[in-house]
């Protein structure tokens, strides 16, 4: 399955960058880490095309009908009036990440280490609707290497519907649902009573928090073996 081939994140194509992030996780860069949305991005609002940087971590948002619509927010919890839609989940006073209009994201490492997925938080964002099936909505996480090529599975998360008129963040583990990426996908699904889920009526939207990424290994390990060897050759040169 190809996921938005016209819209392929710049830093998803930083492959010229990857020895340099691997000196970089040879100094321990490369840990373990949380994307949180905390911070004080230039707007709470993410626009098609727009890339910003959030602690280790950088996203890009599309969606829309064009650059520049408006297809997500920052929301404080603690500031429920912030919510765009006013119908979005109440069990956390921290700041999150809302994709709206059907909007999606993509994020990596600055460091453009590869990663795989630990855990996050998640919830269905409503948007004046009536009445919700029991599975409002999914969350879909697809992740990619370095030459944009898919990766493993397509995790499909049930985003459950409230309760008293009220939505709250589930939390998923994905450790084992997931392989090491470059870069990951995220995107929303409405469901329907009839259990068909879909996107394009600009009513997919959902809240999303705490990305738990763990660093993968095994590379950084040959990588440690590989430096090391040439460092031992290069003595010896000047040994003889």
């Amino acid at each position: 399955m190809k996921f938005f081939n016209n819209q392929t994140p710049r830093a998803g194509k930083a492959v010229s960058h990857i020895l340099l992030a691997a000196v970089l996780a040879m100094g321990g860069v490369a840990q373990a880490g949380t994307l949180s949305f905390e911070g004080n991005p230039q707007s709470p609002f993410m626009l098609a095309g727009q890339h910003v940087k959030i602690g280790d971590y950088w996203m890009e948002a599309y969606g829309g009908e064009q650059q520049g619509d408006m297809v997500g927010a920052f929301v404080k919890g603690s500031e429920p009036e912030t919510c765009a839609t006013g119908n979005c989940p109440v069990n956390n006073v921290s700041q999150y990440y809302t994709g709206l209009n059907d909007g999606y994201f993509y994020f990596g490492r600055n460091d453009n280490s590869s990663f795989r997925l630990g855990s996050l938080n998640a919830s269905f964002v409503g948007a004046g609707q009536e009445s919700f099936p029991d599975m409002a909505g999914q969350l879909l996480v697809q992740g990619f290497n370095a030459k944009d090529e898919e990766m493993g599975p397509l995790v499909r998360l049930a985003l459950a519907a409230p309760e008293n008129g009220q939505f709250s963040f589930q939390h998923f583990n994905l450790g084992k649902l997931t392989d090491y990426y470059s870069y990951v996908l995220v995107f929303g699904l409405e469901c329907n009573s009839d259990g068909k889920c879909y996107r394009g009526g600009g009513m997919a939207n959902f809240a999303i928090d705490d990305i738990a990424t763990i660093p993968e290994p095994g590379s950084l390990a040959l990588f440690g073996l590989g430096m090391g060897g040439l460092a031992l050759a290069s003595r010896r040169r000047r040994a003889r």
